[in-house]
């Protein structure tokens, strides 16, 4: 099996057992095109699902709700309520979905559906559309409330615990994000393969681990993006290992600048890693690495699978055994297997 052989079989494996499956697709769209009608059409699409970076089961669907109206920025906690009463309303009504419950959060409304075999939500964010502040793409950027740092159902407790309080706004990109994933992936299609098969890794961890394991997300497609950016048409199968082997130098300090806010970084958190947080990413990143690291040396489809398989595979353990290196792990040439 050669280069581009091997590489066809990586991506196979990721469309098949990765990928959102086309009764999820479905799913998705009856349930955005019935919240558009409840918005009267003004909202889009964000996230992972918009990026087309989103990994199977897609649990949920980022959804941003613009205000043209720009005196409402002096009450965001008003501009939630709003939409909270809109969409208690819209889905009292609807007759093609059950939901378990909306609930405010600290800078959204989330809906949770009662309809859908897997667990599934939609996170609805409003926004102030700032039409005299865009982006290299010639989009608006946007006020949205600000994120607390917290997992959605501790934001959805502290919104309440602190309703007194007011929330912030502070600037986002969200189409630029979707642009420049899309304008990447047109020039190299192996990014969101890639995307999806490191972030259905970082799931697992999280599956096992919990509200223990940190590494978040989008920050994980911010270490791939700059990689492929950094290196024009890098295959998957090559990426995969160099940006797992990346991930203890970018635990190390802020590195990803914020597309709306050049003094924000979007990996600030790693900052507030307590050591056992981060010398649980450090572990779990070296164990994938052992694992992917053998993918270039696969000679058939079977080993493929299987190596898939074992790094997708994450058991807690219950008595760490794991010593950190003197030194991060750092990825070897391919020809070094």
């Amino acid at each position: 099996m050669n280069d581009k052989e091997l590489n066809e079989t990586i991506n196979k494996y990721i469309r098949e057992n990765l990928s959102p499956k086309e009764r999820q697709r479905n799913y998705i769209t009856q349930k955005y095109d019935e919240l558009r009608g409840f918005l009267n059409g003004y909202c889009f699409q964000s996230g992972s699902y918009a990026r087309f970076t989103a990994h199977h089961p897609v649990h949920d669907l980022d959804v941003v709700h613009p205000y043209l109206d720009n005196s409402l920025q002096d009450d965001p906690s008003a501009v939630i309520d709003e939409l909270y009463s809109t969409l208690r309303e819209g889905y009292s009504n609807s007759t093609i979905t059950k939901i378990k419950k909306i609930y405010k959060q600290s800078h959204s409304v989330t809906v949770e559906f009662a309809d859908n075999s897997e667990d599934f939500s939609i996170d609805i964010v409003p926004a102030i559309e700032l039409n005299d502040d865009r982006n290299e793409f010639d989009q608006p950027l946007y006020l949205v409330p600000e994120i607390l740092r917290l997992n959605k159902y501790n934001r959805q407790r502290r919104y309440q615990e602190d309703a007194d309080n007011p929330i912030q706004w502070i600037k986002s990109d969200p189409r630029g994000y979707i642009k420049a994933a899309s304008d990447l992936n047109e020039s190299n299609s192996d990014f969101r393969h890639t995307a999806k098969l490191l972030k259905s890794w970082r799931h697992a961890c999280k599956i096992a681990y919990g509200d223990s394991f940190c590494f978040k997300s989008f920050h994980l497609e911010q270490i791939i993006y700059g990689h492929f950016i950094a290196n024009i048409g890098v295959s998957t199968i090559d990426a995969s290992v160099e940006c797992v082997g990346a991930i203890s130098d970018c635990l190390t300090e802020s590195k990803y600048l914020d597309r709306a806010d050049p003094n924000r970084y979007i990996d600030e958190y790693i900052g507030d890693l307590t050591s056992e947080q981060r010398q649980l990413i450090l572990r779990l990143q070296a164990e994938a690495y052992e694992i992917i690291r053998i993918l270039p040396g696969c000679q058939n489809e079977q080993e493929v699978v299987n190596c898939m398989e074992k790094l997708l595979l994450v058991s807690k353990q219950t008595e760490p055994s794991f010593t950190p290196a003197t030194h991060p792990v750092t990825p070897r040439q391919p020809w070094s297997y």
